[in-house]
């Protein structure tokens, strides 16, 4: 089994202004940044293996900070966690592009069903590379909706800048126990075929669905539950010498 903690990027100026972004290279504000130190601040201590990112330069610099910040190695990029692109949405305010084209079906634009298939296949390569390990990967919220919508079967809502999402991967079984921070007290699972891809609703396309935090939430975060023995006693020790 291997874990990933998906986290959005950090806020950058077309976020700010409700700009559609998809695959447009836009960097981080200076809000985004400070988002990015504090991206971990609210998840228990724990050892992550290494950090990796899409390649678009506010997942990457989220991912710079974050690896330097909690002294994690810096492990590659991966393709397969580009944001959606939108085609001719990019650059356009959303509710210019909502009135265009209320389905989201804006010209131009990359299929569900394509980002997924790339989602899922990146998905399976950082388990392969990484089995029994624990990544985080800093992509963007469309694309890891369309994950967490892909196990649980169901639509949320927009996922916010430097949330973290879990994704537990196994060959034949994926489990989103916490999302967007919000440890679920029955975590999503997807029992499946080894490469197979999952059922995706179009109608779950827009960030029109659940608010993570209305879900029935767990009593504990959920990353105890992947913390060594080792890993709970040197933190129990470090909280009874603050």
């Amino acid at each position: 089994m291997t874990l990933i903690g998906l986290v959005r990027h950090g806020q950058t100026d077309w976020n700010l202004a409700h700009i559609f972004q998809g695959a447009s290279d836009v960097p981080l504000n200076a809000t985004g940044v400070e988002q990015a130190h504090h991206a971990l601040d609210s998840t228990p201590e724990f050892a992550w293996d290494g950090v990796m990112s899409s390649p678009l330069i506010r997942a990457r610099l989220t991912a710079e900070v974050i690896a330097t910040d909690h002294s994690l190695p810096l492990i590659g990029v991966h393709e397969g966690f580009r944001e959606v692109d939108f085609g001719w949405a990019e650059g356009k305010p959303s509710a210019e592009a909502y009135a265009a084209y209320p389905e989201r079906d804006f010209p131009g634009r990359e299929s569900v069903d394509a980002v997924l298939e790339r989602a899922c296949a990146a998905v399976r390569e950082v388990s392969a590379q990484h089995p029994d390990g624990r990544v985080l990967v800093v992509a963007h919220g469309t694309l890891i909706r369309y994950l967490a919508s892909a196990v649980a079967q169901r639509d949320f809502t927009s996922l916010p800048n430097t949330s973290l999402t879990l994704l537990e991967v196994s060959p034949t079984l994926w489990r989103v126990p916490m999302i967007a921070g919000y440890s679920l007290r029955e975590p999503f699972e997807w029992a499946h075929e080894e490469e197979a891809l999952p059922r995706f609703d179009p109608a779950w396309d827009a960030p029109n669905g659940i608010d993570p935090a209305t879900l029935p939430l767990a009593e504990r975060p959920a990353l105890e539950a992947y913390r060594s023995t080792t890993e709970k006693s040197l933190s129990h020790t470090t909280e009874e010498s603050r």
